[in-house]
């Protein structure tokens, strides 16, 4: 169970976590960017001897906006599990609705960051907005700062030396939607997963002699569609905590006709039934594109393929392995 302290009432943050570190995003991903702007008011946060936070918006403001779906890169448990990692204290989930979205940037300040949270000294990105028509940002911050005696620190979007693009979730949200996971697992320094329970499916895996776990993805991004080599994590039942390799198909299933986008995922050397299990799903890297094949032996030797190229994939090591 994650030792991290979630608030999702910033009114009832405990006294022993006045006076801290805050850092102020949507932090979607968790990539590297995110990870540089903490490691950094980690090292003030100890300076100072206080603790170090994070506060994020759950909705997804964009989500809230424009009614989107399928863009989010990470679940806030997944986000948690990663702050933990990066030796933040705690967490303040604000619930972005009606009332937040139509709050002022003064009122934001006041009654959440002085008044509510009582922060020694706030992190945001450079290009973060908040308040009404997005009238607040970090020189408006900044002189709310120094006026109300708390610091204020803003941070450069950081970038890969060789390639010059910027380490941002839409990036990540690029490469993920055209298959290129290895790009976007290196932008985030970690395996892009995604994670949610083992749902019926039509048990035709289970028939041609590949089992399969299906899982929702209904509020994650939509990876291009294809096959991909995975490591899944149980999160619940009497294998929680262990790893498998395995191989996934994301996609609608042409040579069965099927026409809902759904995530397979099949576990090497595993036939135990594991419907209403947990599972994270992590991705390592893109195998090949979904095709429809003439018949069923034609579909299960090209799975034999993909099995075999798979496991050379899951071999190699990777910087960013966790």
């Amino acid at each position: 169970m994650s030792k991290i302290k979630v608030f999702t009432d910033y009114k009832k943050i405990s006294k022993n976590f006045y006076n801290s570190s805050l850092v102020i995003g949507n932090f979607d991903g968790v990539h590297r960017g995110h990870k540089k702007v903490i490691k950094a008011a980690k090292v003030i946060s100890k300076r100072n001897k206080s603790q170090l936070g994070v506060m994020m918006f759950d909705p997804h403001p964009r989500e809230y906006f424009t009614k989107e779906k399928q863009f989010l890169l990470s679940s806030l448990e997944t986000k948690s599990e990663i702050l933990e990692s990066l030796g933040v204290n705690f967490i303040i989930i604000l619930k972005f609705n009606k009332i937040l979205a139509s709050m002022s940037a003064l009122t934001f300040c006041n009654k959440i960051l002085l008044n509510g949270c009582r922060m020694q000294h706030v992190f945001i990105g450079k290009n973060f907005r908040f308040g009404q028509n997005r009238t607040g940002n970090l020189r408006y911050l900044e002189k709310f700062g120094l006026e109300n005696s708390f610091k204020v620190s803003g941070s450069e979007l950081h970038k890969i030396n060789k390639s010059k693009k910027i380490f941002s979730s839409s990036n990540v949200r690029k490469f993920i939607k055209k298959g290129k996971i290895k790009e976007a697992n290196n932008f985030l320094g970690h395996h892009w997963s995604v994670s949610g329970t083992v749902i019926t499916g039509d048990k035709r895996g289970r028939l041609i002699g590949f089992p399969t776990a299906n899982i929702s993805t209904e509020k994650y991004i939509y990876p291009k569609f294809g096959v991909y080599a995975v490591k899944v994590t149980f999160i619940s039942g009497k294998h929680k905590g262990e790893i498998k390799n395995g191989i996934a198909n994301f996609g609608l299933r042409p040579t069965f006709g099927k026409k809902t986008a759904v995530l397979e995922v099949h576990l090497f050397s595993f036939k135990l039934n594991i419907y209403k299990t947990a599972l994270k799903v992590s991705f390592i890297d893109y195998v090949r594109s979904e095709k429809k094949f003439s018949g069923i032996e034609s579909l299960k030797n090209q799975i034999d393929k993909d099995i075999i190229k798979t496991k050379k994939i899951l071999k190699k090591k990777l910087d960013y392995d966790n």
